[in-house]
This record gives C-alpha cells, sequence and structure tokens, in this order.
C-alpha cells in the first residue's frame, strides 16, 4: 500500500502536459518557459519542478550531495510515470482516485503554503502569544495522585476512607483495582486539567485529599495533592518557532471553518457526517509552545474517548 501511495504522488506531480504547457498525455503537468533540469527518455523537466521536489523533501540543491539526492527523486518519478503510461495503471478508477487524492493534497498543502505568506506572523504578535500563554500557564505546577471513578458511589466509598482517617497511600491500593484509573502524575499545570479538578487541586494544601469526589465529564475524582511546585515558562527566544507553527496552525483552521461556513457542502440523504465535538478540556495543544520540555502530564483527547482528562491506566 505504502508503494501505491507513493506512486500515485509521483504520478499527481508528474502528469499529464507537455514543456510547452499544451494538454497532452505526456508527463509533466505544469506550465513553464524556464530553463530545463534534466531530460529523460526525451521528457524535459522544468528546473522549477526539481527545486519543488527538493523543497518537498526539505533537500537543498546548493549541496552537491542533496542535488543529486533531489535529481535522483525527480528522475524516478519521471520514470516511474512513463512505466506506469505504458502498462496502462490509470486504467482503473482506483488508480486515478489515488492520483487524484494526492494532487488535491498537494495543491491544499502549496495554497496554504501561499495563505501563509499572505498573513505574516510578527515577533510581537509571537511575543504577545507568548504573554498570554504564559499568564494563562500560571506560575505552579501539581504532583498529585488520584483515583478515577465511573460510579460516584465508588468515589464515595473512597473519600469515606479518606475522612475516616485512612491515608491516601491506603485508599489508593484498596480502590485501584476497582477504579477507572489509578495513578501518580507529575508536574502538572492548571490549564492542562478540567476546570473542576484545577478548582480543585488550588483549594488543596500539601498532603491534602479532597473530601468529596471532583465531578468531570470523565468520571468521579478523588485527588491527593502532594506538592505544589513553582513553574518558570522557557524563554520566548527558545520557544518562538513553536509559538509560531501553533499560530500558523490557528490561521489555517479559522480559514477552512469560514471556507466551510461560506461553502454550499450537499451530501447524499443519510450520509452527512456528524457535527465535530468540541473537546471539554483545554487541549495541550494550546499550550505546548510554552512548555519544554513536556512534563507528565494527563492528556487530551477528542471528547468520546476514554483518555481526555487522564493517561489511562497506573
Amino acid at each position: 500500500m505504502v508503494k501505491k501511495l507513493i506512486l500515485a504522488a509521483a504520478i499527481a506531480g508528474v502528469a499529464g502536459c507537455s514543456h510547452d504547457g499544451k494538454s497532452s498525455d505526456s508527463v509533466i503537468n505544469m506550465t513553464t518557459s524556464g530553463p530545463i533540469a534534466v531530460t529523460v527518455n526525451g521528457i524535459a523537466v522544468p528546473q522549477s519542478l526539481l527545486e519543488g521536489i527538493a523543497h518537498q523533501h526539505n533537500l537543498h540543491l546548493d549541496k552537491p550531495p542533496q542535488r543529486e539526492q533531489a535529481m535522483n527523486l525527480t528522475t524516478d518519478m519521471v520514470l516511474i510515470v512513463q512505466k506506469s503510461q505504458h502498462e496502462s495503471f490509470a486504467s482503473t478508477e482506483q488508480f486515478q482516485a489515488d492520483v487524484e487524492a494526492s494532487r488535491l493534497r498537494g495543491i491544499a498543502d502549496a495554497s496554504f503554503a501561499e495563505y501563509q505568506k499572505m498573513t505574516p506572523i510578527t515577533d510581537d504578535m509571537l511575543k504577545a502569544e507568548y504573554d498570554a500563554q504564559s499568564a494563562k500557564t500560571g506560575s505552579q505546577v501539581y504532583d498529585f495522585g488520584q483515583l478515577l471513578f465511573n460510579d460516584e458511589g465508588e468515589a464515595l466509598k473512597a473519600e469515606g476512607d479518606i475522612l475516616a482517617g485512612k491515608a491516601f497511600s491506603v485508599v489508593f491500593d484498596k480502590y485501584r483495582a476497582q477504579a477507572k484509573q489509578a495513578k501518580v502524575f507529575t508536574r502538572v499545570r492548571p490549564d492542562q486539567l478540567p476546570e473542576p479538578m484545577a478548582k480543585a487541586i488550588a483549594d488543596l494544601k500539601n498532603g491534602e485529599t479532597t473530601k468529596v469526589p471532583v465531578k468531570t465529564e470523565y468520571g468521579w475524582h478523588v485527588v491527593h495533592l502532594d506538592i505544589v511546585n513553582s513553574y518558570t515558562p522557557p524563554p520566548f527566544d527558545q520557544v518562538k518557532e513553536g509559538i509560531r507553527r501553533t499560530l500558523q496552525a490557528k490561521i489555517g483552521q479559522e480559514r477552512i471553518k469560514k471556507m466551510r461556513d461560506e461553502a454550499k457542502i450537499e451530501y447524499p440523504a443519510g450520509t452527512a457526517p456528524s457535527a465535530p465535538t468540541v473537546p471539554a478540556v483545554t487541549t495541550p495543544a494550546a499550550a505546548p509552545t510554552i512548555q519544554s520540555p513536556p512534563p507528565t502530564t494527563p492528556s487530551t483527547s477528542p471528547a468520546g474517548e476514554e483518555k481526555p482528562a487522564t493517561p489511562k491506566s497506573g
């Protein structure tokens, strides 16, 4: 399957037009009047196409070994396309679909690169986002243990033992088998937790355990705070490029949403996809640019999975 997709990608990038830009059954599908990089079995390959393939593979043409690699990739693609034409692979609908999927992906990726040029992100914008995320992250991180239950009754039994004077470690061992999760976490930021849980932990002192279960969309939590540690975000220069990528992705998502909102999209009866569910928890993706390295923390997943607020098992 991987080889098939590689072949489809190759043909999507190099199929269908002659060098003068006129439509034909030739191999190169682009309009150009620039210099030629190589000719393969009579097919002239534009220098700009070589540069595009080099860019896709992060190769630098000014470095001889990488230029040779880019040249080999380009000529291999042309040879594969020529062979596929000889074998009439494109006569099947699935082959055409694979090629078209790769072509659409390539156009979409290139278009987003152009959109990014149209929406430059300045250092001032990056610093403002850094400051906002730093404020949201806060100056504290928590080490805590928790028992997570699906059933409120089980959580209340565990809390009852805590109120009766039993140590959390004892209660933890007693209930870990029937809990949905029993786990100890370290260096967790408040913004990485469901809001009710973050509020409950903020009210605890070191060594204290919640007196009543904390209800979130993931179940009922019995939480014991081990210690509060201070937290200082990494320097701005260290995470600046990560913030840039996060903002670019955010802008791209907003652009796609606007396109969808303005588009008329029609599905055959009974085939429309369900509306996307917005996760109730702020995903770590909203703030990863402010942390380095990532701490051991509860992970966030799309709603509907069992691990959104907390990693599995322990």
